[in-house]
């Protein structure tokens, strides 16, 4: 077994040498922050049919970009076409599924009013 390491001990490591700074631990190159997630219950009626022509548009911009890469396949390298094409349908799905939840919500105040 080895000598279990401290983040104290790796930083006295650190400090002792000259020229080489540690980039601080924000300063990106790892797991992307997470966003703040908006849930459609949450917004006012004007900002929801915002919201929803921006995730048409989005949609649209999805299947679009996905017809395009479902054309012929390439003759060589069809693993990173396949890839892409993977790429593409998960996009689609994604903003299908925003589209709907917020065309749900929508109808849903419809119906209560």
């Amino acid at each position: 077994m080895g000598k279990k390491r401290r983040k104290d001990d790796e930083e006295a490591e650190g400090a002792g040498v000259e020229g080489q700074e540690q980039p601080p631990p924000d300063a990106g190159g790892g797991k992307k922050a997470k966003q703040k997630v908006i849930h459609v219950q949450d917004l006012t009626d004007s900002k929801l049919e915002e919201r929803e022509k921006e995730l048409a548009e989005e949609l649209r911009k999805a299947r679009l970009t996905q017809g395009t890469l479902r054309g012929d396949p390439p003759a060589n390298n069809r693993i990173l076409w396949q890839r892409q094409v993977t790429y593409a349908n998960n996009a689609v799905h994604r903003a299908e599924q925003a589209h709907q939840e917020v065309r749900r919500e929508i109808e849903k105040r419809r119906f209560r009013r």
